[in-house]
């Protein structure tokens, strides 16, 4: 286990369901910067997660007692963006080399129907996913944009048709092609990626699959702003991940298809949550429906996640106070990046702080140190240092 890490996992105080995380062991503070190259060691481990599987697909992550785990098709797909964004900032000519070999393997294991299958790479495939698939339709649009490739175009339209098929007239997808058999507030990630889709292709199929899931996603939302139905698994409560994941789709969806409505919604959750981590110092990982905090421990995807959205809102309406909020979330959040000799680990944050926290526990996923460079990037921009 790196020092670094090992330092921070000491145990906590014991508190009751429903218990604030008051008493909890504190993350870094944000606002004191970003510590140097943080983002060049992230997408160098992200450059690992794609050599440690003979370069067929992202590693799913690292795991502290089972080592590097199997490629994993859904993150794999918006990993590849996140490569080509640094490369074009950077003139790393080997990321785009990269992100197409990436693109290339996840055309090879799309499901004949057009989707993308559930969980990680294995034999036979698993089922199609909806929010699977509206993850890889990122990275191939992005490598279409990037290269002028067909070949990725065309799996994003195939992959968009079997998207546009299965969802149902009430707006969310049939149940055998959702995690766990229920409906997904968090699929606005993926009327995001139809909203592109439609933009590149001007087929007005996909977006009005995306209006008709994003009309469901308003519908489910409280006045305070908590969500229904934005949980991964029946019986949980929603977390910062999927909350991120959520306002992020109708924050960008609200952008391309002019819809204000979209971008209210965002507003309304985001000025919750940035507040909670203004009063906290911190952001919980898991929240009732009166945004009473129900987990001592902090999701790191979500807190760097967070911190982007906070971040895009700020660029779209002007608001100082999320301007501040994401800058300090995305600041705590590099904090928590391992730094050191560890190969396996060096530039990858873990699931959950601490490191046996309930979200992803033992594990630094692709996911979460991709997000923590895309809202690293992000921050680069509107400070005036990164394009």
């Amino acid at each position: 286990m790196p020092a670094d890490l090992l330092r921070r996992t000491i145990a906590l105080p014991t508190l009751a369901v429903g218990d604030t995380v008051r008493g909890a062991l504190s993350p870094p503070r944000g606002g004191e910067g970003v510590p140097d190259g943080a983002l060049q060691a992230a997408i160098d481990w992200l450059c690992l997660t794609h050599d440690v599987t003979g370069r067929r697909g992202s590693s799913l992550g690292y795991h502290l007692l089972r080592g590097w785990m199997p490629a994993f098709p859904e993150t794999t797909g918006y990993v590849i963006g996140t490569l080509l964004d640094h490369a074009e900032r950077s003139g790393e000519a080997s990321l785009v080399e990269r992100a197409r070999e990436l693109g290339e393997w996840e055309v090879e294991v799309q499901n004949p129907d057009g989707g993308v299958m559930q969980g990680a790479l294995r034999t036979p495939p698993g089922r199609s996913i909806a929010f699977n698939t509206g993850m890889v339709i990122f990275g191939w649009l992005d490598l279409h944009e990037a290269l002028g490739t067909e070949l990725f175009l065309d799996a994003a339209i195939r992959a968009g048709d079997w998207l546009e098929r299965t969802l149902t007239p009430e707006g969310t997808w049939q149940g055998e092609h959702e995690h766990h058999g229920i409906p997904h507030a968090y699929d606005a990630r993926v009327a995001w990626a139809l909203a592109r889709l439609a933009q590149v292709t001007g087929d007005e199929r996909f977006r009005e699959a995306a209006l008709r899931h994003l009309d469901w996603v308003l519908s489910v939302q409280q006045p305070n702003g908590w969500f229904e139905w934005c949980v991964f698994r029946p019986g949980t409560l929603p977390n910062s991940h999927g909350l991120a994941y959520t306002t992020r789709g109708l924050l960008e969806s609200g952008a391309l298809l002019g819809d204000e409505r979209y971008t209210e919604a965002a507003l309304r959750t985001a000025h919750v949550l940035s507040g909670i981590h203004r009063r906290l110092g911190r952001l919980p990982a898991t929240y009732d429906r009166d945004w009473t905090p129900r987990a001592r421990s902090v999701c790191v995807t979500g807190l760097a996640q967070n911190g982007g959205v906070w971040l895009r809102l700020y660029q779209e309406t002007g608001d100082a106070g999320l301007l501040q909020a994401g800058l300090s979330a995305v600041e705590q959040a590099a904090g928590l990046q391992s730094r050191g000799r560890w190969r396996a680990t060096n530039g990858a944050v873990p699931g959950s702080f601490p490191l046996y926290g309930r979200y992803a526990p033992l594990q630094y996923p692709n996911w979460a140190t991709k997000f923590l460079a895309d809202s690293l990037a992000l921050r680069l921009r509107v400070i005036g240092n990164g394009r």
